[in-house]
């Protein structure tokens, strides 16, 4: 790694914003709440406490930055909260209600529009691309204006057939744009379906086209806001963006859509690096403030699914493919029908769970940990933030201990279980049959899942020591990619077409600051069978018949420094030098008095005994009885329940 190369790589999250730094060989890390009002806001303090750490100020930091990186959860949060724009829909006549879709198919009407929000024109396309109608001014310009009376801020314009031929998605675009030209403050953003999709079915597509647009102004806004305060400490290269699909490019090159669950994808590219390193297939867990995301890494491949969902819509975006449960340390607790229910809803970084003390009633599972002694309420976060015991206590005490039936300590117990529970549930519910190896991250992650290696298929779990930041520590794996597609059908030129995408791609990549010479090429296709409606890779040279359809992609890869592992020797097994003192923890009912250890301080080859806690700048890690841990020669924490178990 170049000694004077600098990285800065962002992960904002729902209840804190992590960042990993990269100073040559040096490694530095911070976490701060994310800042719900405005997410640059927190991005710019993790970026400030990363210079600090490096003992530089924030503009020299970003004067001398090689690359910063940036994940977000912008754009799933506005769909979550549904604070996205409000779109008007144009599609085919006919199709106002169907929309494309087959009977039991969800709609985008069920969620991102409004049924009064929704005109047909009338034009047509036949299968074979051939211009039967073309649209009418007249009718065309009356819908737009139905649409912009009704409130709509952003047209989509979705036609049938327009995989085949997109001139009459075109032509309409054209005629909204000189009806309304930009100049104007009636201007009308507007969207087409073949911008964002060159792949067939019409009903993935529209989803595809209705999701980018739902979101595209609050990430414009944001991300561009992010890029020009990092420009005004006199950073000079593009903002990258990380994308689902597993790569980040700069803003400008980013649709809004290509975004959703970065942060998350991120992590990933984590778990990859030590699968790699310990060459075992590996499930990751990621457990935050808000969410539990489970991942699953074999034979050294990245999860990839071609059309990923939102909200329950297939779309045509690609990613790597993670499950999302509403599972985190500020999920909220309650009691519904006589049941501990955990989330999905969470009280983010502010107020924050109640012992944070800005405000917060609810209780959340950091409340039950801090009530169990599990969490040192003085040591949260390094000590950034101390917590309040009788803030936890009474919010579960009034929310969870219901009838007073239990004690707070007993229902603090149930609802660890209940987590507990949760997240077992979710791993057995995933193809991870064989798999006996576990990395749990986020600052939530080593705290509710070390547990798991008592059970009968999973043998050791890893901690490294960037799991509370461990999205952002994978990001800075995450090279630039760019993805390009085109239809391909019987008689398509294939070296035509793959010329005129590495014409784009150069163009793009130039932009970004690399050369012809720095650019991998990879080539595929996606066929698609319009009857089961799914998509799979086949084979660039494998010959398509004219009802066979199919999409050639290609992928201009430029690839980033990375962050590696540095192993060290290992010394003897006595971890008594971390040892820093003990405290009264609840384990299983009983109070325990438990020693306590911190993480930075215990040598490789140190091996803890369960019961014990081992605290961390931005983590805890409890160890139970009857496991225990050991830091090996990478510096990462090996949890099992036996000693062969926790052996490289």
């Amino acid at each position: 790694m170049k000694k004077d190369l600098i990285t800065i790589n962002i992960d904002v999250g729902g209840t804190f914003t992590d960042g990993f730094f990269v100073w040559g060989d040096k490694l530095f890390s911070a976490k701060v709440p994310t800042t719900g009002h405005d997410l640059t806001v927190g991005f710019m303090e993790c970026i400030e406490r990363g210079a600090e750490k490096m003992g530089t100020d924030l503009s020299e930091f970003l004067a001398k930055a090689s690359m910063v990186r940036f994940s977000t959860t912008m754009g799933t949060n506005a769909i979550i909260e549904k604070k996205g724009m409000q779109i008007g829909l144009l599609v085919t006549s006919g199709q106002e209600e169907k929309l494309y879709s087959v009977e039991g198919e969800f709609k985008v009407n069920d969620y991102f529009v409004k049924p009064n929000l929704i005109e047909g024109i009338e034009e047509e396309i036949d299968i074979e691309g051939k211009l039967i109608r073309g649209p009418k001014e007249d009718q065309t310009l009356k819908a737009v204006k139905r649409l912009q009376e009704s409130g709509a801020r952003m047209i989509v314009i979705s036609l049938e057939n327009s995989y085949w031929n997109n001139s009459n998605e075109r032509e309409v675009k054209r005629l909204i744009q000189e009806e309304y030209p930009r100049h104007y403050l009636g201007s009308v953003p507007t969207l087409t379906s073949f911008e964002v999709s060159s792949r067939p079915d019409d009903y993935r597509r529209l989803n595809t086209a209705v999701g980018n647009a739902y979101i595209h102004r609050p990430m414009k806004v944001s991300l561009y806001r992010a890029e020009d305060k990092i420009r005004s400490h006199s950073y000079n290269r593009p903002l990258f963006i990380g994308h689902s699909s597993g790569g980040v490019a700069a803003v400008a090159k980013t649709r809004a859509i290509d975004t959703l669950n970065s942060g998350p994808v991120a992590g990933v590219f984590g778990v990859k690096a030590l699968s790699e390193e310990y060459q075992t297939d590996i499930i990751g867990a990621d457990m935050g403030g808000t969410s539990l995301d489970l991942s699953i890494v074999k034979n050294g491949e990245l999860p990839f699914e071609l059309s990923h969902e939102i909200e329950g819509l297939p779309t045509h975006i690609p990613a790597i493919a993670v499950q999302t449960i509403g599972a985190g340390g500020g999920s909220i607790v309650k009691i519904e029908q006589g049941k501990i229910q955990i989330g999905p809803e969470s009280v983010g970084g502010n107020p924050g769970p109640a012992c944070f003390g800005k405000g917060g009633k609810m209780a959340t599972v950091t409340d039950a940990d801090v009530v169990l002694g599990r969490i040192n309420s003085e040591f949260f976060l390094g000590g950034r933030l101390e917590l309040s015991v009788d803030k936890a206590r009474k919010a579960i005490e009034e929310h969870v201990a219901v009838g007073k039936k239990n004690t707070a300590e007993e229902a603090a117990e149930k609802v660890i279980i209940k987590v507990e529970q949760k997240i077992k549930n979710a791993i057995a519910g995933m193809d991870s049959k064989g798999i006996d190896t576990i990395v749990a991250y986020g600052g939530a992650g080593p705290m509710h899942m070390t547990g798991l290696v008592k059970e009968k298929e999973i043998k050791r779990m890893i901690v490294t020591p960037h799991s509370a930041i461990f999205s952002a520590f994978g990001e800075s794996m995450m090279g630039i990619l760019h993805t390009y597609t085109r239809p391909l059908w019987e008689k398509s030129n294939v070296e035509t077409l793959i010329g005129q995408m590495k014409m784009d791609a150069e163009k793009d990549m130039r932009s970004e600051g690399f050369s012809l010479e720095e650019i991998k090429f990879d080539i595929d296709a996606i066929s698609y069978d319009p009857d089961g409606r799914m998509d799979e890779f086949v084979s660039v040279d494998e010959k398509r018949k004219k009802n066979e359809l199919a999409t050639l992609r290609l992928h201009a890869r430029g690839e980033a420094p990375i962050s590696v592992f540095t192993e060290g020797k290992c010394g003897g097994e006595d971890p008594s030098s971390a040892r820093i003192g003990e405290r009264e923890v609840i384990w299983g009912g009983e109070k325990i008095i438990t020693p306590i250890f911190i993480f930075e301080k215990l040598q490789r080859g140190a091996i803890v005994n369960g019961p014990a806690i081992i605290e961390s700048m931005d983590t805890t890690i409890p160890v139970v009885e009857g496991t225990l841990l050991r830091v090996d020669a990478l510096g990462n924490g090996i949890i099992g329940s036996k000693k062969s178990d926790i052996s490289k």
